[in-house]
């Protein structure tokens, strides 16, 4: 499996949506999102297919700020760490030897990383359908008004008002969920987890600058 293949689109939706400001959605969402400046949280991710299989598990802890900068450490099964730092996406894996750095636009860009990171109101691409309740949360809906987006659906889930779970589903029916624990919103983050320097001899793939 490649470094990049690793890298889940629902974690950069999750990393994006943080980010961002929604406009126009439910009051309670569009609040929470627009008094956020940071964010710390231990995580857990699940991958499963369309039969509800699950096919990858892992574990770690996050950390973002606006604008532009959040980091994930995995812990488990092998460890990787991901780091935004406002302009670039860093990818390490250790186990590879190697890091991967992007543009963090060209990283979040496209449909509909860049919508979510802010670049355009969500309301725009975006139904916000009611609040649902399920599984002990509280979950908004947003589905894409385009029908040839490559997701079905972006589910935020609530426990009071506790940012507790991202839901992604994809086209084909697999869902990526992540579920925070331990979370601590706008705490003060230290700026210094958002910079990343690749350890010595570490291969390198793109601009570093």
């Amino acid at each position: 499996m490649s470094l990049l293949s690793r890298l889940p689109a629902g974690l950069l939706l999750a990393c994006a949506l943080l980010l961002s400001v929604p406009a126009r959605a439910e009051p309670s969402v569009t609040q929470y999102f627009h008094d956020l400046q940071s964010l710390q949280a231990g995580f857990t991710q699940r991958v499963s297919d369309a039969q509800g299989r699950t096919v990858q598990e892992s574990a770690g802890s996050m950390a973002m700020q606006k604008p532009g900068r959040f980091r994930w450490d995995y812990t488990a099964p092998s460890p990787q760490t991901i780091v935004a730092d406002g302009q670039r996406l860093w990818v390490h894996d250790p186990g590879l030897d190697q890091v991967t750095v992007r543009p963090l636009d060209a990283a979040l860009g496209g449909t509909p990383l860049a919508l979510l990171s802010g670049a355009a109101p969500i309301e725009d691409v975006f139904k916000v359908g009611p609040v649902q309740n399920r599984g002990g949360l509280s979950w908004y809906l947003l589905t894409p008004k385009d029908d040839g987006s490559d997701f079905k659906a972006l589910r935020v889930g609530f426990r009071g008002d506790t940012l507790a779970a991202l839901e992604l589903e994809d086209a084909l029916g697999g869902r990526t969920r992540v579920e925070f624990s331990h979370l601590q919103r706008n705490g003060r983050v230290d700026p210094a987890q958002f910079r990343f320097t690749p350890p010595p001899g570490t291969d390198v793939i793109g601009d570093a600058g």
